[in-house]
């Protein structure tokens, strides 16, 4: 249904209160402003319903009586399952429900959907997913009690490596930006490089990859994902049943797979079929569902990370924080590589023009200050902005352009609004990652103000827009956290800053804002030391290299 069909069952004027689920779709808070004028607005993002369960989360949306509720599953950056989604709408107490399919595309909630389609929906999910459940146990248990074959290192060179079977199975859907697609691509396009055949697996082709890439999908049971945890569950089983064939006809010399909860089936067959099996982690999934999501199956879930940490060859992990985080497990130290976030230096390099940029934002014969990212806590999106404020009312030449997307870009624009400062500051949105380099090339100073996590846990990412970044050739301003602070050298390659000192990072914006030398000299350092120590290519050595080294 279109907006326009929507607003004659729905009179704008008559609308007092309007309850938002957004998730991903920061655009409905806008729509529900310009079409319902004199609605009160509600928002419950993603972030106010982490880590709470099923009924928490209907009665955290219960609490407030609305006239309307909108929720969203446009733009996601998840699969989000409608049904799940319509569930949550229809459990409302609002007189009307409506989900945002996409763009001008919405459906009526009816909670007549409940009774006739939702329910049945819901009955048949638990019914199968608790199979799932009982089924991985056993799986479990056997796996754990049945004697492994010898591991085959010895007998794996470099020289009779030619085909990798690269699996994602985190059901990711159709995300096809954002940092899990830019490494997947960078992993790919550098094994390729290295002169390897790379056939790809996952539950939606990745458009990020090149033309002539074999990509294999394995579609989810989609009723299952009304409960996410029972959808990873049975893709797991998927994959036991199905990845045997496809390795038969694939004939791959190794696999490479992206960790993700609920998920050891790779390394089980990768076992039975005595190849050797790379397992890339960016962080527990456990720990992650448990602090940024919700996970009901907890000691399930830590059981399956265990074993797919058990049975992989060689662990691919994104920092020392990332190791620090496994410690609880039990498997062999010697086995992890080290490989950080990284980047392609032919696709961001000091010598593309930025100036197309500057001149379609109006931001020619301006000092420009860049970030680009999701507009999220941990980035620290809100300290830059705050840093901001302070910097132009000291220079009134600088400009800040934010790239991407988040739950705070709506808070940022609406206090650009009330400050008066429009002109000082663009928000570009999303923009396709092919074009990022030309927006990071119009700026002169570029910004990773990430902050620690609220919980006291050891900053353990790797954020892939500090390497970039450097491969621009640009001055950069990032927080002294952990692999950051690492990676840049204050006043050789870059400038430090205490994590969350907005005052501090605007007087660094503006040293270098002042000082076009220091620019130059530290940006031409950090594109050294990237090329040296910090592409896809050089994390691809590293791992054809570690097959050299027997356990």
């Amino acid at each position: 249904m279109h907006l326009a069909e929507l607003k004659r069952i729905c009179d704008p004027l008559s609308v007092r209160t309007v309850l938002l689920l957004p998730f991903e779709d920061e655009a409905i808070l806008s729509l529900a402003t310009r079409e319902f004028p004199r609605a009160t607005q509600h928002i419950i993002r993603k972030e106010d319903l982490a880590g709470l369960s099923p009924a928490r989360i209907i009665a955290r949306i219960r609490q407030v009586p609305v006239d309307l509720i909108i929720a969203s599953i446009g733009n996601s950056a998840v699969r989000r399952n409608r049904t799940t989604v319509e569930l949550m709408v229809a459990l409302s107490r609002a007189c009307y429900r409506l989900v945002r399919i996409k763009e001008d595309d919405f459906a009526i909630v009816a909670r007549t959907n409940l009774v006739f389609r939702i329910l049945p929906l819901l009955v048949a999910a638990l019914v199968v997913g608790l199979g799932c459940v009982l089924w991985t146990y056993g799986l479990l248990f056997f796996y754990r009690l049945a004697p492994r074959p010898a591991r085959i290192h010895h007998q794996t060179t470099t020289e009779n490596l030619h085909r990798i079977l690269f699996i994602r199975c985190d059901l990711a859907g159709s995300v096809q930006a954002g940092g899990s697609a830019t490494h997947i691509a960078g992993m790919v396009n550098a094994f390729r490089r290295a002169g390897l055949e790379v056939v790809y697996l996952a539950d939606q082709q990745l458009e990020a990859l090149p033309s002539d890439v074999q990509q294999i999908c394995i579609k989810p049971f989609e009723f299952l994902g009304i409960f996410d945890e029972f959808q990873l569950l049975g893709f797991n089983l998927q994959l036991m049943r199905r990845l045997p064939t496809i390795i038969r006809n694939v004939r791959p010399h190794f696999i490479y797979q992206r960790h993700a909860a609920l998920s050891f089936a790779v390394g089980v067959i990768a076992r039975r079929t005595q190849l050797p099996l790379v397992l890339e982690v960016n962080a527990s999934e456990v720990w992650v569902k448990r602090h940024w999501s919700r996970l009901v199956f907890s000691s399930l879930a830590t059981r399956c990370e265990a074993l797919a940490l058990a049975l992989a060859d060689r662990i691919a992990v994104i920092s020392r924080g990332v190791l620090e985080q496994l410690g609880p497990y039990e498997f062999d130290r010697a086995r992890c590589v080290l490989n950080p976030n990284g980047v392609d230096p032919d696709v961001f390099h000091p010598d593309i023009d930025g100036t197309p940029i500057r001149d379609r934002y109006g931001l020619l014969h301006c000092t420009v200050v860049g970030f680009i990212g999701t507009f999220a806590r941990w980035h620290g999106v809100e300290t830059l902005f705050e840093a901001a404020i302070l910097s132009i009312r000291a220079d009134s030449t600088l400009r800040f352009l934010f790239v991407g997307e988040g739950s705070f870009r709506s808070t940022l624009e609406k206090r650009v609004e009330d400050l008066g400062v429009q002109t000082m500051f663009v928000f570009t949105g999303l923009v396709p990652p092919r074009d990022a380099p030309r927006y990071l090339a119009a700026c002169d100073i570029l910004v990773s103000p990430h902050l620690g996590f609220e919980d006291g846990t050891k900053f353990f990412g790797s954020p892939m827009k500090l390497f970039e970044y450097m491969a621009m050739g640009k001055a950069i301003i990032a927080s002294r956290l952990e692999q950051i602070g690492e990676v840049i050298r204050d006043g050789i390659n870059g400038l430090q800053m205490t994590s969350g000192d907005s005052r501090q990072l605007a007087e660094l914006i503006l040293k270098l804002a002042h000082d076009e030398d220091l620019r130059a000299k530290l940006g031409r350092q950090a594109r050294q030391d990237v090329i040296s120590h910090c592409t896809w290519d050089a994390n691809v050595e590293r791992i054809l290299q570690s097959f050299q080294t027997p356990n």
